[in-house]
């Protein structure tokens, strides 16, 4: 490659702009050729030097924490002293490590690599610009706020020596370091001339923290010891960022306090400046002259459906009078009042509502309520007076329930009837003196301290020995956050059963003579009201009234001996465990007519008939004496009612059925 014949001062000037740091590479070693050089080149020489910018292309000698600023190595031939002529030199690898330690290849002699320029001959007056690389600042790789980039630069090679002689090798490397931004914040209480205000009323202050440093900072505080409210904690605050707020404190009397903002430096600062602190000032008057307005009570609880009362006071305590004065309570508009002019030391007192009703025109709605009373008051020359206060009113819906269970139920008479018996509070507030009454059994009578919101609570309990049909109203009733009364009631039926059967018997022809021949028409009818089941008539020849069966048939296994009326075991009715008895049933052959629904069970009305023929000599029958004159039949009906229990004799008499039968020679 030919000499370029330049003129050295443009380069100089170059240099002086991007000169944050520059090197000299000295010549060493052998290396290939990499172009020609220039006619009795005798200094082997290569500058580096490394520029530093910002988005806008400015140099950077200066900057912040989480700023991007952008590094460029430049190679370059300096100019010589007189009589001196540079050797070119080219090829090599150019690489920049940057303040984080990555280290990036910025420039080689393989023009392959993707990305990467090839570092051509490098000739005096043409310098070379390798690939920039950006770098995001961070305060954690500065030491003593520095931050520092080295550029190296090794393989570059020269021509200029004679030939047979070893080629010089360009090797060397170059540092550069930007300083960050020192740490600083800053702190404006505003207003920062004196504010005036007057008694009872609130001195207000616009608080500014802004970080004003080249570092992050955290655990920034503000303390303020005569206005606590301006006290303030930011866990961290970044480089130009601002926190902007207000605060207040009612004052008693005039005075100047100072706010002041601390704050730490995290990484890469010197330890005397890991910690910061600034302070304003500002000043407060307070004027005798005031207005306050006391909105009372603090707290009421209204259900929904009625209304809040509020007692309102005006005082002006300072000495000297206000004029037109206003009362606004926007929530209750009710309680707006233009009072005029009041004098010094005077009070207003007045009283007023508002409907917490969905049907009034104003009203609270269900919900916590915060209601802010405003008085506010002129004074010539002055500005407006004001003073606030708050009461909260909680409008509730209440949603008390009671249930007793069952609805309907029926027993026997002279049993007992079984309730469960629930209350809940579905309302939103919980309610105290819960009572429970019952107008027809007392016995399910009960109460609990309180129920809370959402709660449930629940107890079972029994009825005296019932007699006849009854509807028993069972009633809670409570007491509300406002101290008034909340009921609800559920009623629940219970209904008597009396099942019952009335069996007949009659004679339809009789034939005595040696031998016993007798046709009996038997019947049994459900005059009750219950349908019966397990539906049987014992028939007995011998005159004797059958013993009764009193448990349950269900408890009862077929043919299994039970107690009867006066404790003696005994066998179950409809078993046919008796052979001088005649059971009849549904399925005896004996059977004549009766089962509408030809279903088995006798439905209340239903009258079943069966014929029986008897033909007795002695033994298995009716052994009847010489001056026999009637023959005796009786009947007990029996059928389980639909609580599992038997009808019964004697407390039923229809139950038996009873027949003489003369004894008639033909």
């Amino acid at each position: 490659m030919s000499l370029i014949q330049r003129n050295a001062v443009p380069l100089l000037i170059l240099l002086a702009v991007i000169a944050v740091g520059v090197g000299v590479l000295l010549s060493r070693g052998p290396s290939a050729a990499l172009g020609e050089e220039p006619a009795g080149c005798n200094v082997s020489t290569v500058g580096i030097s490394i520029l530093t910018t910002d988005a806008d292309g400015a140099t950077v000698t200066e900057t912040y924490h989480g700023a991007t600023i952008t590094y460029q190595v430049i190679l370059s031939i300096p100019e010589l002293p007189a009589g001196d002529t540079a050797c070119n030199y080219g090829g090599g690898e150019l690489s920049i490590t940057l303040p984080n330690g990555e280290a990036t290849v910025v420039a080689d002699d393989d023009a392959t690599t993707t990305g990467i320029p090839s570092i051509p001959t490098i000739q005096v007056g043409s310098p070379f610009t390798a690939r920039a690389v950006q770098y995001t600042v961070n305060q954690g790789d500065a030491i003593n706020r520095e931050l520092t980039a080295r550029a190296d630069y090794s393989g570059g090679a020269s021509d200029s020596v004679p030939e047979g002689e070893a080629k010089p090798e360009a090797l060397g490397a170059i540092s550069n370091t930007v300083r960050i931004q020192p740490p600083s914040i800053a702190i404006v209480k505003d207003p920062g001339e004196v504010q005036l205000v007057y008694l009872g009323e609130s001195a207000i202050f616009d608080i500014t923290v802004t970080n004003t440093g080249g570092f992050a900072l955290s655990n920034v505080s503000v303390l303020d010891d005569r206005a606590p409210d301006c006290a303030r904690d930011f866990a961290t605050l970044a480089v130009g960022a601002s926190e902007n707020y207000q605060c207040s404190v009612k004052p008693g009397n005039g005075f100047i306090n100072e706010a002041t903002v601390i704050a730490e430096v995290v990484g890469g600062v010197p330890p005397e400046q890991s910690q910061l602190s600034v302070s304003d000032t500002s000043e407060v008057q307070v004027e005798s002259v005031a207005i306050s307005v006391d909105i009372e009570p603090e707290l009421q609880r209204v259900r929904i459906g009625n209304t809040a009362t509020f007692t309102i006071t005006v005082d002006i305590p300072g000495s000297t009078a206000l004029n037109n004065v206003n009362v606004s309570v926007p929530l209750a508009p009710d309680c707006d009042r233009s009072l005029g002019t009041l004098d010094a030391d005077a009070q207003e007192v007045y009283t007023c509502t508002v409907s917490a009703d969905p049907e009034a025109e104003v009203n609270l709605e269900q919900g916590t309520h915060t209601v802010t009373a405003t008085a506010s008051g002129e004074v010539p020359g002055l500005s407006t007076l004001t003073s606030s206060d708050d009461a909260v009113v909680e409008v509730f819906a209440l949603d008390l329930w009671i249930s007793i269970d069952p609805e309907d139920q029926t027993i026997r008479s002279g049993d007992y009837a079984a309730f469960t018996v629930t209350v809940g509070n579905f309302g939103d507030t919980e309610l105290t003196n819960v009572v429970i009454t019952n107008d027809l059994v007392p016995e399910c009578d009960g109460s609990f301290a309180s129920l809370t919101a959402g709660a449930e609570e629940s107890y079972d309990c029994e009825s005296s020995a019932q007699t006849e049909n009854i509807t028993n109203t069972a009633v809670v009733d409570a007491i509300a956050p406002d101290e008034g009364p909340v009921s609800a009631s559920d009623s629940a039926n219970v209904t008597i059963l009396r099942p019952s059967t009335a069996v007949g018997l009659e004679e339809v022809n009789t034939t005595i003579l040696r031998l016993v021949v007798q046709t009996l028409r038997i019947t049994e009818t459900n005059d009750g009201d219950s349908a019966l089941t397990n539906v049987c008539v014992e028939l007995d020849t011998t005159g004797n009234i059958l013993p009764l069966v009193h448990e349950e048939p269900d408890a009862m296994m077929e043919g299994e001996a039970m107690e009867g009326e006066e404790g003696e075991l005994i066998a179950d009715p409809c078993a046919g465990s008796n052979p001088d008895i005649i059971v009849l049933t549904r399925d005896s052959i004996e059977y004549v007519a009766g089962d509408e629904g030809n279903d088995g069970i006798m439905d209340v009305g239903e009258t079943w008939e069966w014929r029986v023929v008897t033909v007795g000599i002695a033994g298995n029958y009716v052994p009847l004496a010489e001056d026999a004159l009637n023959m005796r039949f009786v009947a007990v009906g029996h059928g389980t009612d639909e609580l599992g229990s038997d009808v019964t004799y004697p407390a039923d008499a229809e139950e038996l059925g009873e027949i003489d039968v003369p004894i008639v020679t033909r």
